[in-house]
């Protein structure tokens, strides 16, 4: 068995821990099963937003005729807009994979961790050891068990990425963030896009101003059908059928498309990593429990981003990170206020 001054687990804002702690003359291990970067980075805010500028661009000038300036889009080339988008995403991570690999003291773990006592995680055929671990290991995609889904096939925020045709049409399921920003950006594409969520309104944790206006701007290119509830995928005449009961009526309805997308939140990764054998309390949802000072329920181990479940964005997870690292290596404890 290996051991180290320090185990950060998740390279998203993890890296923040990884990058002190070698500056501070520590040993220090990374363990992530890759790409490196995290979901911000990977699937998340960076490509997303790479793509969005790319929509707003098209509604810019398409609406553009209302402040005296005549404009017009001659062509949409999703391909390029496609590769654009990776080439920013692939140079920041062969960045972030140079500096770790080239970086004294610091070894990549490249796997799925999973501890198996006290302090200890298996990575693979190695184990390994410190007396202060960080678990910023991150969330996936919540796919529910919708009868025909997965038969059917479908998108979430990583496959999306991989996309190589527009689709002609796309059912997204989940009026939330991820929902409506894709739904903004296939309706920009010319995607015949229509969003089914279960709330009655659009992004649900936001006030309810910004879920009005969000819903009025959208609703001008997408078919929203917030209030209804999918029950079940078909295969039908080369085109995915999507079944939804509307929640106040109860009546059925059917909505067919080329692609299905699942943007219906997110779970946390701590099935995969055990932390309970190391003394780590999760919530019934599986979330790592953590007090005022980001610890966890064991003494040594902190845990920051969307392992803890609650702001689930790439700034919050950064300043979670700092005050951890506070917490544990600095003079003085820091509250996380905002929790």
């Amino acid at each position: 068995m290996k051991k180290y001054d320090l185990i950060v687990v998740g390279s998203g804002a993890g890296m923040i821990i990884v990058s002190r702690g070698v500056r501070a003359g520590m040993k220090v291990a990374l363990v992530d099963h890759g790409p490196l970067g995290g979901t911000c980075l990977n699937n998340g805010c960076i490509p997303s937003k790479v793509l969005i500028y790319s929509a707003d661009v098209i509604r810019t000038l398409k609406a553009a005729k209302a402040v005296g300036v005549e404009a017009r889009v001659e062509k949409i080339d999703f391909d390029r807009i496609m590769r654009r988008m990776h080439t920013v995403v692939d140079d920041g991570r062969r960045g972030m994979e140079r500096s770790v690999e080239e970086a004294e003291n610091l070894d990549w773990y490249r796997g799925w961790g999973e501890f198996v006592s006290d302090l200890e995680i298996r990575v693979g055929e190695e184990t390994i050891a410190a007396p202060k671990i960080f678990i910023a290991s991150g969330a996936r995609p919540s796919v529910p068990s919708i009868p025909g889904l997965v038969e059917a096939g479908y998108l979430d925020n990583v496959s999306v990425m991989k996309l190589e045709r527009l689709p002609k049409s796309l059912i997204i399921l989940g009026g939330g963030y991820i929902g409506c920003e894709y739904g903004h950006f296939f309706s920009a594409m010319g995607t015949e896009v229509t969003i089914i969520g279960r709330s009655r309104w659009l992004l649900s944790n936001e006030d309810p101003e910004i879920s009005e206006i969000v819903e009025g701007r959208l609703s001008e290119h997408v078919n929203l059908k917030t209030g209804h509830e999918a029950l079940k995928v078909e295969w039908e005449e080369g085109k995915k059928v999507v079944s939804a009961r509307d929640l106040d009526t109860g009546e059925m309805r059917e909505f067919a498309a080329e692609e299905v997308m699942v943007a219906l939140g997110r779970r946390p990764n701590t099935d995969i990593l055990k932390p309970e054998k190391t003394g780590v309390e999760v919530d019934r949802h599986g979330w790592i429990v953590v007090d005022d000072y980001l610890e966890t329920t064991r003494p040594g181990i902190w845990a920051v981003g969307d392992a803890i479940g609650k702001d689930m964005f790439r700034h919050a997870a950064n300043r979670e990170a700092r005050i951890a690292w506070d917490n544990a290596f600095g003079e003085e404890g820091t509250k996380d206020k905002e929790k």
